[in-house]
């Protein structure tokens, strides 16, 4: 999520094309013709995962809730590494921007596109199973923007992006590590003692019980957000650019089910107050913020046929504290011991501000062809304390490579392999050793868009 596949690799904050509405609307001004830009990216890659457990666990058939745990409940196989567990993502972004001046000095735009998406799914049964099985959250935002030449040297532009998002998402959930479920064991009539809770050591987690299959599905949301930029051509050779890309806070509403068909849920505790059916079903929200990002860039053409550029960006991440879900339903009321029609399921992840470094050149071949490199470095989000494969990350390293070919005066085909990968990282100081092991990550993206200038 932190290398978006948005218009081409020759889009940027420096860069006046109509994907100029998401990179820097303040770009726009510079445009002279009507221009179209239609197309978008396939993206495949690999996620792989190799757990390895460094804490004490107890046999998952354990109905101890609470430490110590007795030598002889130690579960001696839940030590070392797992086996591997691997992602295949696949998936399509398109993008369609426009942009047309109205007059020397104003040009409008729109565009359509997905700055952010995540398409994973895992072996169900996977030692990653805990964090995530499956997901599939995409945002798809659309934005007019107009932008404002005051003279060659300066524009301003500004965009107003509708947000629609979609989630979906399948894990177990871990009802050790919940406080409402830990609070409605100890208090009357229950009355049973337990570390269960948010902070839950490893010794009371992944028991069969407590492991209960979770999925959320068809969750749509939307809000509004803003873009503004400036550009400026001090010299006809030099093109600068700064944008800066608000935040907002995302509401993913729509069905849950929670498999609760364990006698413990179902039987056990029926004259004590406590009695779920096998299936607990009702609607869910899954919260959590788009960060804001700042964009600096430069291009500069260094010869008629040569033009260097490079970026600099700033991500924060870190307003993504957690994934929060509210699970709403009346089976999960439960009077006698506490328990509400509402659940909450957090997902702690505590991002960090993150930095984005690029350089680019393009060559022009021939007076219809041109190619383009890119090379760049994003910073990880994820700290070792939350990371996971719900939110795999690294030292990113990154490159582009395209062609540029003019069919005629007015339409050009631009085609693409875009390239991330994340350092090896291995971790070991992962909370309640939830995370803990080796991370790999690799993403390509396949381009190729039509640009048409009317």
């Amino acid at each position: 999520m932190t290398a978006p596949t948005v218009g081409t690799g020759l889009s940027g904050p420096a860069t006046a094309d109509a994907a100029a509405v998401y990179w820097n609307p303040g770009a726009l001004a510079y445009i002279e013709r009507p221009t179209l830009l239609l197309g978008g990216h396939i993206i495949v890659g690999h996620i792989g995962y190799t757990r390895e457990r460094r804490a004490t666990y107890q046999r998952p058939d354990s109905l101890n809730f609470a430490l110590p745990i007795a030598p002889e409940s130690v579960d001696s196989t839940k030590t070392g590494s797992a086996q591997s567990v691997g992602a295949t993502p696949f998936g399509a972004a398109p993008t369609l921007f426009g942009a047309f001046p109205i007059s020397k000095r104003v040009v409008v735009g729109f565009g359509i596109y997905a700055p952010f998406a995540a398409l994973v799914s895992f072996d169900e049964g996977g030692a990653q199973k805990w964090a995530i099985q499956r997901a599939t959250i995409v945002m798809v935002q659309a934005t007019p923007a107009i932008s404002y030449r005051f003279h060659d040297a300066l524009s301003v532009g500004a965009g107003v992006s509708y947000v629609l998002g979609y989630g979906a998402m399948s894990k177990v959930q871990d009802f050790g590590a919940i406080d409402d479920v830990g609070r409605a064991l100890a208090r009357p009539p229950i009355s049973q003692n337990n570390s269960f809770g948010a902070n839950a050591p490893p010794g009371v987690r992944e028991l069969n019980s407590m492991a209960r299959p979770f999925e959320l599905e068809n969750a749509l949301g939307h809000g509004i957000t803003f873009n503004v930029g400036i550009a400026s051509r001090p010299t006809p050779k030099l093109l600068l650019g700064l944008s800066y890309q608000h935040s907002v806070d995302m509401a993913l509403t729509g069905t849950f089910r929670l498999n609760m068909n364990d006698d413990f849920f179902t039987k056990d505790l029926v004259s004590q107050g406590m009695a779920f059916k096998p299936e607990v079903a009702g609607t869910a929200t899954l919260r959590f913020p788009l960060p804001r990002s700042l964009r600096i860039a430069a291009a500069y053409d260094a010869t008629p046929k040569l033009r260097l550029g490079t970026q600099l960006g700033y991500t924060t991440w870190s307003q993504v504290e957690a994934f929060d879900v509210s699970a709403r339903s009346p089976d999960l009321v439960m009077p006698k011991v506490g328990l509400s029609d509402t659940a909450h399921i957090v997902l702690p992840r505590r991002w960090q501000d993150t930095v984005a470094i690029d350089v680019s050149a393009r060559l022009q071949l021939t007076k219809s062809l041109a190619g383009w490199v890119l090379a760049g470095y994003r910073s990880p989000a994820s700290p070792d304390a939350t990371i996971d494969v719900a939110s795999p990350d690294g030292n990113r390293i990154v490159a582009n490579a395209g062609v540029w070919l003019a069919l005629s005066q007015n339409v050009a085909l631009l085609g693409e392999v875009k390239m991330q990968t994340i350092l090896p990282r291995t971790v070991v100081g992962s909370d309640y050793d939830l995370g803990n092991g080796t991370y790999s990550l690799t993403l390509f993206a396949f381009g190729g868009h039509v640009e048409w200038k009317l």
